[in-house]
């Protein structure tokens, strides 16, 4: 007598079932695993801005008191070579070089980007010793230099009015802080000192954020969900995310192109401004 035998394998039915199954554990946990992930570089952006400003402060107390120069446009040295550039020259500061101009990311004929050079000879370097911590680990953003794309090496900037070398703005209603003891209003722990800076505005070290002034001159990042880091004179960091639709939005090619070389400014959306307000009172105070 022949014996009946059970056919093996999944019916159609039940693929279909396991099909579905596994289709909605990975729409509940694909977000999950995003927001895990994001949360990790969220966690080493405000650990490096921590390490940032940890050195920030080590050279204050180093130098008695004096805090790290800060330099603009107009105070960058010439060359890697630049003797101004070295400590104690009129144009050394926390971090030299530009973001914006390729022959400062990679000269001709450089056989590797020399961007990280750059940060290497900045005044804090030493107390950092990791040429990462100057890059938001969300960075992606690079320039076209000699026929390649150079990947940026810092998107860390200091608040202008930290140390300036050439004062940004003359007005002499406008406070800018020369050494730990000026760090009274708004206070340490309300006083910004690097913030992520978007790749369409970043150049030289230093960020501006006039609180006379009506707009943004130049823009935070928005590598986190729509936020930027941020560290405090007193050491601690956050991120802080945005809703003006100028930082989210509007500060990016062709309105603004990278490094912002028309000086261009852009007015905040928002009415009242909130997010530039909150900005301008961490940056400095009109007396």
């Amino acid at each position: 007598m022949k014996m009946k035998t059970d056919a093996s394998g999944f019916t159609l039915t039940e693929l279909l079932v396991v099909l579905a199954v596994t289709a909605t554990l990975i729409a509940v946990l694909l977000p999950s695993w995003a927001m895990s992930k994001d949360r990790g570089k969220s966690a080493r952006c405000l650990s490096d801005l921590r390490q940032l400003t940890t050195a920030w402060l080590a050279y204050t107390s180093d130098n008695r008191g004096k805090l790290v120069p800060n330099g603009d446009e107009s105070d960058q040295p010439a060359s890697l070579t630049d003797t101004n550039a070295l400590p104690g020259g009129a144009k050394a500061q926390w971090c030299p070089g530009r973001q914006d101009v390729a022959a400062n990311l990679s000269p001709a004929n450089a056989a590797v980007n020399v961007g990280y050079e750059w940060i290497e000879l900045g005044l804090i370097y030493p107390y950092v010793g990791n040429v990462a911590a100057y890059l938001c680990p969300e960075d992606t953003s690079s320039i076209s230099a000699f026929g390649i794309k150079d990947p940026h090496v810092r998107s860390r900037s200091m608040n202008a009015w930290l140390g300036p070398i050439s004062p940004y703005d003359d007005n002499a209603n406008v406070e800018s802080y020369y050494k730990d003891s000026d760090l009274v209003r708004p206070g340490p722990s309300q006083l910004f000192v690097f913030i992520d800076e978007s790749p369409f505005s970043i150049n030289d070290g230093s960020f501006i954020c006039e609180p006379d002034v009506e707009d943004w001159i130049d823009a935070p990042a928005t590598y986190h969900n729509g936020g930027s880091g941020l560290s405090f004179a007193d050491g601690h960091a956050e991120i802080k995310r945005w809703t003006d639709l100028t930082v989210l939005v509007k500060w990016a090619p062709p309105t603004i192109l990278p490094g912002n070389p028309g000086f261009n400014r852009l007015p905040p959306t928002q009415n009242p401004p909130i997010d530039l307000s909150f900005l301008q009172n961490a940056s400095t105070y009109v007396r």
